[in-house]
C-alpha cells in the first residue's frame, strides 16, 4: 500500500520518524481488516494556522488523505509517541468508513468504535500501558456523564451535526469497550471486537447498504451480542460502568479528580483470563 508523508514547517521529529510511525499503524490495520487499501494514502502534517489554546492538534481524514495540524510548540513530552497515538485513530478512517460503501448515519461505529480500537492499537503497539488504557476510559466516562443521555446511539448519529455530537464519540467508545468485554467473555477469549473488522471487510456487506443495518448484522452475529446492540445502540440505555464492570473483575472509583477504573483484588480464574487478554499483568 503506497504511502506518502508530507511535512510543512519545522518539527522536533524527522520525515522518516512520521513515516515509520504511520507505517506501523497501517500494517496493524491491514492485519486487522485483511483489506488492502486501493489508493495511495497521503498524510500531511502542517502547523496549526491559529493560536488555539484549547488544543495542540487537529486532524481530519477525507478519502485517502489525512491532514494533521499540530502546534510546533505543543507541550508533547514524546513527539513520536504522540504521532502514533494520533495515527491510530485517523489512519483507521482510511478503512472505516472511507473504504466502506455504506449509506446512512452510523457515526457511532466509525467514530466511537474507532476511538476504542485506536486505544487498543496504541496499547498493542506499546505506546501506552494498561494503566493508561484504564485511565483513558475513566476520562471518557467522566465526559459521558457530564452530558444528558436521552437518545440512542443511532439517533445521536443522525443528529451529530445539529448538537454537540459528543455522545457519538464518548458513549460510542464506552459501548465498544463493553462490547469487547462481552465478546471476550462469551467466547472464552476466542474472539474480540478486533475480529469483527475482518468480518466487515470480508465482502459480505453489500455496497449501498444501510450502514446501521450492515454493521449491526456483523457485530450482532449471536443472540447475546444482538441483544447487547439492541440495548446500547438501538435503545437509549444509560452506560453505567459501576453496575457492569464487576462481572468482568473491574470497578469504578469516583474521586475528586475523576473516575478511575480499577482491577478488583479478588478475581476468579475467568476474570483473570479475560483481563490478561486485554493486557493486564497480575
Amino acid at each position: 500500500m503506497p504511502l506518502d508523508v508530507l511535512l510543512s514547517g519545522k518539527w522536533r521529529f524527522k520525515d522518516r520518524d512520521a513515516l515509520e510511525r504511520a507505517t506501523k499503524v497501517m500494517e496493524r490495520y491491514l492485519a486487522l481488516t485483511g483489506f488492502r487499501l486501493r489508493d495511495k494514502s497521503t498524510i500531511i502534517i502542517a502547523p496549526l494556522p491559529i493560536n488555539d489554546h484549547k488544543t495542540d492538534w487537529k486532524a481530519e481524514t477525507r478519502g485517502s488523505t489525512v491532514v494533521l495540524l499540530m502546534n510546533p510548540d505543543g507541550g508533547f513530552k514524546l513527539w513520536k509517541s504522540q504521532l502514533t497515538v494520533i495515527f491510530t485513530h485517523e489512519v483507521l478512517h482510511l478503512w472505516v468508513p472511507n473504504s466502506l460503501k455504506l449509506e446512512g448515519d452510523y457515526d457511532w461505529f466509525f467514530e466511537g468504535f474507532t476511538l476504542y480500537t485506536a486505544l487498543r492499537t496504541a496499547l498493542d503497539l506499546r505506546v501506552i500501558d494498561f494503566k493508561e488504557y484504564l485511565a483513558t476510559l475513566g476520562r471518557v466516562y467522566d465526559q459521558y456523564r457530564a452530558h444528558p443521555d436521552t437518545l440512542s446511539l443511532i439517533e445521536e448519529s443522525e443528529r451529530r451535526w445539529a448538537s454537540t455530537g459528543s455522545q457519538v464519540y464518548v458513549k460510542g467508545m464506552l459501548v465498544a469497550f463493553l462490547y469487547d468485554l462481552m465478546i471476550r467473555k462469551e467466547t472464552g477469549g476466542q474472539r474480540t471486537l478486533a475480529d469483527s473488522y475482518r468480518d466487515i471487510f470480508s465482502g459480505r456487506l453489500t455496497d449501498g447498504a444501510d450502514g446501521n443495518d450492515a454493521i449491526i448484522s456483523v457485530l450482532g452475529s449471536t443472540p447475546v451480542s444482538r441483544s447487547f446492540l439492541k440495548v446500547y445502540v438501538e435503545n437509549s440505555t444509560e452506560v453505567d460502568l459501576n453496575k457492569v464492570l464487576p462481572a468482568y473483575g473491574m470497578s469504578v472509583l469516583f474521586t475528586g479528580k475523576g473516575s478511575q477504573l480499577r482491577v478488583a483484588g479478588d478475581l476468579n480464574q475467568d476474570q483473570k483470563q479475560l483481563l490478561r487478554s486485554l493486557g493486564y499483568q497480575d
